[in-house]
């Protein structure tokens, strides 16, 4: 039997450590199962039953993580359900700013293809569930992308409509004019011609106020030939009106106007039968019918209505 020792300082001398002998039964068993678990490690045997231990403790953990996986899986298919309806409504939000459609073509590229033969290093059922969580976590990334980028188009065009329904020339330029001469071609009432009526001609009294139709820069303020003295307005995204006959100018060339905001006085100047309002609509140079910028008809004729515009 080998015996420690301790060095005594009382006696100055090297002494054996006592052992009781339950310590020593104790340390014997701890030694042997040591010894033992080593050398049945090395031969493939567990006589303890700690390797039995460990795989049931495995198996219980793969139990969980399989059942997690599958979990996720299920709500990961939720989640693709609702990145749908994102898509039917992305369609109605574009609809509504007048963009297009994103095309299936365009949202199937978006998601790509799905890569099936991937090799975890897991069992197969296991493989199956992880392959299932990442390529559905990959189709839904690229997916958000592509919705992402659609509601930032949608933002942007929301944003130009607004400021383009502010210049469209969308109302009456004078408050209960009454339309005498429509739009097209007509026998001229002083030449005794067949011309072109590039506008509409509203029946007014000399003074009465006249109102720019959209918002806009003045680019003209003059004289100019049979229309008589002349306002005319650029109002942006290729939109122009024009505003004839007029007695007085309250703007000058240069000038910002806002919808509603009264620009000038009509009158009888020019080629004129009598006290009217000349009225013109051009987009991109081309002469259009006003009366189809009278939106909703011409409720817009109103007490208080232009005021307000001018306002804003």
């Amino acid at each position: 039997m080998f015996r420690l020792y301790h060095f005594s300082k009382s006696h100055m001398v090297y002494e054996p450590i006592r052992w009781s002998r339950l310590a020593m039964m104790a340390g014997s068993v701890l030694l042997l199962s040591s010894v033992a678990t080593m050398i049945g490690g090395y031969f493939g045997f567990d006589p303890l039953g700690l390797q039995a231990l460990r795989a049931n403790s495995i198996s219980k953990e793969n139990s969980v993580l399989k059942a997690q996986l599958s979990s996720l899986n299920n709500r990961l298919d939720r989640f693709v359900t609702v990145m749908r309806e994102l898509g039917t409504s992305d369609d109605q939000l574009r609809t509504s700013v007048n963009l297009p459609k994103l095309s299936n073509d365009v949202r199937k590229a978006s998601v790509g293809g799905v890569e099936e033969n991937r090799d975890f290093g897991v069992s197969r059922s296991a493989n199956r569930l992880i392959s299932d969580a990442t390529n559905t976590l990959e189709m839904l990334s690229r997916q958000a992308r592509l919705q992402q980028q659609s509601y930032a188009d949608i933002l942007s065009k929301y944003k130009r409509n607004q400021d383009l329904f502010r210049h469209i020339p969308a109302i009456d330029p004078i408050r209960g004019g009454i339309l005498t001469d429509g739009f097209g071609m007509r026998f001229h009432p002083i030449l005794h011609v067949l011309l072109m009526h590039e506008g509409i001609d509203l029946e007014a009294e000399v003074g009465t106020p006249v109102h720019a139709t959209g918002n806009g820069v003045v680019v003209y303020v003059g004289r100019r030939g049979g229309y008589g003295d002349v306002v005319e307005i650029n109002n942006g995204y290729g939109y122009t009106t024009l505003f004839g006959h007029l007695s007085k100018f309250l703007v000058k060339d240069g000038q910002k106007v806002t919808r509603g905001q009264v620009i000038a006085l009509s009158g009888d100047t020019g080629l004129s039968t009598g006290p009217h309002l000349h009225y013109e609509v051009r987009k991109n140079g081309v002469h259009l019918n006003p009366v189809d910028f009278f939106f909703n008809g011409r409720q817009y004729n109103t007490t208080g209505f232009y005021g307000a515009l001018a306002k804003k």
